[in-house]
């Protein structure tokens, strides 16, 4: 769904690092704070630190009430068809109706998914989630008239419904984008038949995923010599290891095994590109990239020159870091393995849920006293927007759901690392999205285009990060935190680009007529990664299986949004924290646009200009910087 925003963390974390006062079961820890544990069971966990979800239903008895009322409301939709764009009343009736019938199903799927996320031991919760994507998958296939009915009428006559009625206005960007699309829009049957195979195309995720559980890994050996079993939730702690053979022998073992099943994540990646590449050739796009793009309006040149942009500057950037991390680490040659071990030692330790709060606050001071008060309501356990704590059976990982006009609902798993205190603030960064653009729009624009959506929650990263920099009273605190900068541009930018650039030359192959194969793709990825690490990198045998690893080369062009998002915050970081005249106001209307406007226009009325160089340069200026300060630092 639309309204459910996953955290930018760049490749799949699993449960997040364990973490603060360890210990072995959940309990009171010596201050009286709850400790965290992914054994416990959810009803240990204290009521504040799990979400309320009253706000979309009151219990799973009015979620059944409102799927029966809404399946029984689908032929209404139905009745619309033929009618729509006979006069400006049908047209307004017609939206209104089928807008109104999405926002409900929205909030049904949202409870669904909410839910089940939580614990997925419980089937009835399962059953719930797949009852509601089975509503929304029947409603795309009845609502899937509309827009080539609309398109059968003049585009004048059109506009001249939203000109001619107030209550009609809301619409304006959606017909003017409509008929920017009129040439990509199928007849009724034909779109029908699209919206029918929406299951299918979900097929791939559900082989993905099921091939994903079914692979295991060899258990490897932690730094004390205990067996450790090696997952994909446990493999980016390990690789992180302060023992070099342990972090090795994990990656190893883990890229090596991808690797004896290249040939099926292959085959499941060759469906899902050709999935793509269908819908594009059928909605009459030259390519796949530009049907993807053309969603958000984007132009193909903005992600390439996002590609060309990166790789001049790799020798500044990328490569002159894997140097210093070689010189830091004391290493011959740096490896693959080499990349996620902390240079140094975090001196952020057993920080509790409420002082997490407080220092999202203070970061967030510059943005004014009403943001700070939607902000603190939010962060509150008391009011219970967030699920904080992991509990056994909980899906790992962050992410962040809102429902027009309700308040956001964030998802975290929460264990008292600094890192957990940056992805508590990227998932309120959507949250505050989300509320300012709700409440700014109508419904049909409440949304911000998908390109814009990674901007809001790394701009709140950027001013903690600024903030924790400018607070820093030790070299230990401005060693770490300078670190945490250059790696986040690295996996955040540079490492996205070269994923931007894989998924681009996966699809031209197949456009091409040719074949996607395990070999071919190990190879391409092996490339890039010599292209994009430099001299000073060895990059080892087992390496190129990475892609497999990386389940976004399965979202069609979703990636790059990644890289630019974080550009385009660092920017409107900047603007911020230099307290430039009017910083504040473009970007608190940059969050009230929603998607009432192009991503690219919304953003240049922020300040940002994606078409031009500045936003890139700004970015390699700040990594450049970064390095030099780092390097001198570690020199003294």
């Amino acid at each position: 769904m639309k309204r459910s925003i996953s955290s930018g963390v760049i490749v799949p974390t699993g449960v997040l690092a364990a973490g603060f006062l360890s210990a072995p079961d959940s309990g009171a820890g010596p201050r009286g704070e709850y400790l965290p544990s992914a054994d416990a069971p959810r009803e240990a966990v204290p009521t504040e630190f799990r979400w309320d979800l009253s706000h979309l239903f009151a219990d799973v008895a009015a979620w059944e009430n409102a799927l029966a009322d809404l399946k029984a409301r689908l032929p209404d939709v139905h009745a619309c068809e033929g009618t729509v764009a006979r006069d400006a009343s049908s047209f307004g009736r017609c939206l209104d109706l089928v807008f109104g019938l999405a926002e409900r199903i929205e909030r049904l799927v949202a409870y669904a998914r909410l839910d089940y996320s939580t614990d997925r031991t419980r089937p009835d919760a399962k059953v719930r989630a797949d009852q509601a994507d089975a509503l929304w998958t029947r409603f795309n296939e009845a609502r899937s008239f509309v827009e080539p009915e609309l398109l059968a009428a003049e585009p004048d006559r059109l506009r001249a419904f939203v000109a001619g009625d107030p209550r009609l206005k809301k619409y304006s960007h959606f017909v003017d984008d409509l008929i920017r699309r009129r040439a990509h829009v199928l007849n009724p049957d034909q779109e029908r038949i699209l919206a029918m195979i929406g299951d299918l195309a979900a097929a791939t995720r559900y082989i993905l995923s099921g091939l994903e559980e079914d692979v295991t890994f060899p258990p490897v050996q932690d730094a004390d010599g205990r067996e450790v079993p090696l997952t994909r939730a446990s493999f980016p702690k390990l690789r992180a290891s302060a023992s070099r053979e342990v972090r090795r022998d994990a990656v190893q073992k883990f890229f090596s095994t991808l690797g004896a099943f290249s040939r099926s994540f292959a085959a499941v990646q060759d469906l899902t590109i050709k999935q793509n590449v269908l819908e594009a050739r059928a909605r009459r796009y030259g390519s796949a990239i530009e049907a993807s793009l053309d969603r958000s309006a984007i132009p193909v040149r903005v992600y390439d020159d996002l590609l060309n942009g990166i790789a001049e500057s790799l020798p500044d950037t990328l490569h002159r870091y894997v140097s210093l991390r070689r010189r830091i680490l004391g290493l011959e040659d740096l490896h693959y393995y080499d990349l996620y071990v902390p240079l140094f030692a975090t001196p952020f330790r057993d920080i509790p849920y409420r002082r997490a709060t407080a220092m999202v606050l203070e970061a967030l001071a510059p943005m004014g006293a009403a943001y700070q008060d939607v902000l603190s309501q939010g962060l509150d356990p008391k009011n219970r927007w967030v699920d904080v704590m992991p509990n056994k059976g909980k899906r790992s990982g962050a992410y962040c759901n809102a429902t027009y006009r309700d308040h956001p609902s964030v998802f975290l798993n929460y264990m008292g690392e600094i890192e957990d205190v940056f992805t508590l603030a990227h998932e309120f960064g959507h949250a505050m999205h989300f509320w300012f653009s709700h409440r700014a729009q109508d419904y049909v624009n409440a949304d911000a285009p998908i390109f814009l959506a990674e901007i809001a929650s790394t701009f709140h990263e950027e001013m903690l990060l600024a903030h924790l920099l400018k607070a820093a009273k030790t070299r230990e605190e401005r060693l770490y935190l300078l670190n945490r900068r250059l790696d986040g541009f690295r996996t955040t930018i540079i490492r996205q680009v070269m994923f931007a650039e894989f998924e681009r030359e996966m699809y031209r192959i197949v456009e091409s007529g040719s074949a996607v194969t395990a070999e071919g793709l190990g190879d391409l990825y092996e490339s890039l990664i010599r292209k994009y690490y430099g001299p000073e990198f060895t990059a080892g045998p087992h390496d190129r299986w990475e892609w497999a690893y990386i389940p976004h080369f399965h979202y069609n062009f979703y990636v790059f949004q990644y890289a630019t998002g974080l550009m385009a915050a660092i920017v409107l970081a900047q603007k911020v924290q230099a307290a430039e005249p009017g910083a504040v106001e473009r970007y608190l209307d940059f969050l009230s646009a929603g998607g009432s406007d192009y991503p690219i226009r919304t953003l240049q009325k922020a300040g940002v200009d994606l078409t031009r160089p500045d936003t890139m340069r700004a970015a390699a200026d700040l990594f450049r910087a970064t390095v030099d300060e780092l390097d001198s630092l570690t020199r003294d």
